[in-house]
């Protein structure tokens, strides 16, 4: 019986230290695995995923309007561009006293180009202002009224 308890308490003091617990070392201040920053930032990220969600129909329709008014305004672009050849032909810009602005063509540059038909049409509808005629299938929508309620609500 004494040498089974000599063995048991010597197998107890050689195991001594492996049974003590090491000391608690807090997680490096990088490491976060919850607390009320994490909750803000999920919080923060949750709300602008909802909000993308909510607006990307919007934007993708307007992505869609804007291209094709730039499709629409292309030819009118590419005659006022033509129109005004090469900046060498031109002087220096001067401002008059009520507020223009002149460019003038230097006298030795070549002919300007003609304006396009495009441009033409642009600066002089073929109808008069005050004349009343139906609105063109080309002409856009006009805006919505704004007093409305608002298409995205938060």
């Amino acid at each position: 019986m004494q040498r089974l308890a000599a063995f048991f308490l010597s197998t107890v003091m050689a195991s001594g230290p492996a049974l003590a617990q090491t000391p608690y070392e807090p997680p490096p201040a990088d490491d976060r695995e919850g607390g009320l920053e994490s909750d803000i930032e999920n919080g923060i990220q949750g709300f602008m995923e909802k909000l993308l969600n909510e607006v990307q129909p919007h934007l993708d329709q307007l992505g869609r309007d804007l291209n094709d008014t730039m499709n629409s305004f292309s030819p009118v672009l590419d005659d006022l561009g033509s129109l005004m050849d090469d900046v060498g032909n031109y002087q220096a810009p001067e401002r008059l006293e009520n507020g223009d602005i002149l460019i003038r063509r230097r006298a030795d540059a070549p002919p300007p180009p003609k304006i396009g038909d495009t441009l033409r049409d642009f600066l002089a509808p073929e109808t008069p202002p005050g004349s009343e005629s139906a609105p063109s299938p080309d002409a856009p929508e006009p805006m919505p009224d704004s007093s409305g309620a608002p298409e995205i609500e938060l």
